[in-house]
């Protein structure tokens, strides 16, 4: 005779052929309990999965936001080196020399002052623009004090200062749309984080249900042996 799984809630097939009814029910216990265990073991497996599934989404969120931290204080940063290049860029357009072999003195458009020509000159190399050397070289022309330069000299200055502003203003407009689309993922991220969130408490409500099952599967059976034990014992002490 052969039990199957419709007839003995879900323990699947057990040939009982040539057992007594006390065996074969412990054998059903028994099965059933290993079946429990295995279902057990599997729905540990998807909580584990889900746990690694909502690590990786948490990990990924906090590297975008970490991203956009980073990006934002860089646009600071970036803003900052824009304007002060704007700033140089203009104060050397006004003090350029209309003819490219003439000389100006780097502070002309502003007073001519002394300090400020050096300070200038000083700003012009901080910012990482050509300084020429020879015939070309920015000095002190008429002994005045005043740091001087050629007008095409200048001009190729004002010229380097916009192609890197432009290049930090291209920077600036990269940064902002990486933010933009971490923001638009960080949105959608936290959208699936509680979609695992929920699917999660699903998964842990059918994980303690099924750790109940199993113990009181495993219980029934032991008190069932126990018990089975019991009346062994007692006939074999009748018979003596």
């Amino acid at each position: 005779m052969t039990l199957i799984a419709g007839q003995l809630n879900g323990v699947g097939e057990i040939n009982i052929d040539n057992l007594d009814i006390e065996t074969a029910l412990v054998a059903v216990q028994s099965r059933r309990s290993d079946l429990l265990e295995q279902t057990l073991r599997q729905q540990i497996d998807t909580v584990q999965a889900r746990n690694n599934q909502m690590a990786e989404l948490n990990n990924t969120l906090s590297a975008k936001s970490t991203e956009n931290v980073k990006l934002q204080a860089q646009d600071v940063s970036l803003t900052q080196q824009i304007a002060q290049m704007k700033d140089l860029q203009g104060r050397l357009a006004a003090s350029k020399c209309p003819d490219p072999e003439g000389w100006y003195g780097l502070s002309w458009g502003q007073g001519d002052d002394k300090a400020l020509s050096h300070a200038t000159l000083d700003q012009v190399k901080s910012s990482g623009l050509t300084i020429p050397t020879g015939a070309d070289a920015p000095r002190d022309v008429d002994g005045n004090g005043t740091m001087d330069a050629k007008g095409k000299v200048v001009q190729g200055w004002v010229d380097q200062l916009g192609s890197k502003i432009s290049d930090l203003e291209k920077q600036l407009q990269q940064n902002e749309q990486t933010v933009n689309n971490n923001e638009a993922d960080i949105t959608s991220l936290k959208g699936q984080i509680d979609a695992v969130g929920n699917t999660q408490q699903m998964e842990m409500l059918r994980l303690q249900s099924l750790t109940g099952k199993r113990s009181e599967a495993f219980d029934t059976m032991t008190n069932f042996m126990k018990k089975q034990q019991d009346s062994k014992s007692c006939i074999i002490s009748n018979t003596r």
